[in-house]
């Protein structure tokens, strides 16, 4: 016969609880440090997406403003447009509006080498607009480069070196000799962009507020 006492034949049901209460713990804590690094690398992925969004914008308008033209243009009631227009018609989220040279023709259309393009602000989302042509033409569909923007700004250098909220020049073939555009977005700090108007390149990269001197 077994000389083992019926207590010493296995664990006891506290034993077992204590043992169940202590694995749900490491797991717990497991699955917790789990979802953190997951959260962490979506906030991270995230923010790089949005500081990318930034990169494209500061691009499309170097490229864009680099070759801008004094060419006004006519809406499709056949209004006047400045070369330089902040309040179009028909689009009232403009930000603002100009002609672009260096359009290429990749498929030889039959149209110039010039493009009517603006920027517009709407539902949060800072878009880029094109025409097929000059004159007299609707807008093809928006492309957004930034979403969940909160808020914008723009200055204007005139022909005198002084910055403008406004651009309203009596001249409508006139254009700023330079563009500051300050734009906020959720989750990141406020960028401002220096750009000069004409066939140059950017003043200074986008910089945080907080980096400015």
């Amino acid at each position: 016969m077994s000389n083992v006492r019926p207590s010493e034949a296995g664990f006891t049901l506290v034993e077992l609880l204590v043992a169940l209460a202590i694995f749900a713990l490491i797991s717990v804590a497991g699955v917790t440090l789990l979802r953190s690094g997951s959260d962490t690398q979506i906030a991270v992925k995230a923010r790089l997406e949005q500081q990318a969004r930034f990169k494209r914008l500061a691009n499309a308008l170097e490229a864009d403003l680099a070759q801008t033209v004094p060419r006004p243009v006519r809406d499709t009631s056949g209004q006047p447009v400045p070369a330089w227009s902040q309040d179009q018609s028909g689009e009232p989220n403009i930000l603002f509006g100009f002609v672009r040279a260096g359009w290429t023709n990749l498929d030889e259309a039959p149209r110039a080498n010039l493009q009517r393009v603006a920027y517009m602000l709407r539902d949060g989302k800072l878009q880029r607009l094109n025409w097929p042509m000059l004159d007299g033409a609707s807008p093809d569909e928006a492309g957004v480069l930034v979403e969940n923007v909160t808020g914008v700004s723009l200055r204007f250098r005139d022909d005198k070196g002084e910055w403008r909220d406004d651009w309203t020049a009596t001249d409508p073939s006139a254009l700023p000799r330079a563009m500051e555009l300050r734009l906020t977005a959720e989750g990141v700090a406020e960028q401002r962009m220096l750009f000069l108007v004409g066939p140059q390149t950017r003043l200074q990269p986008a910089l945080p507020r907080g980096d400015q001197g």
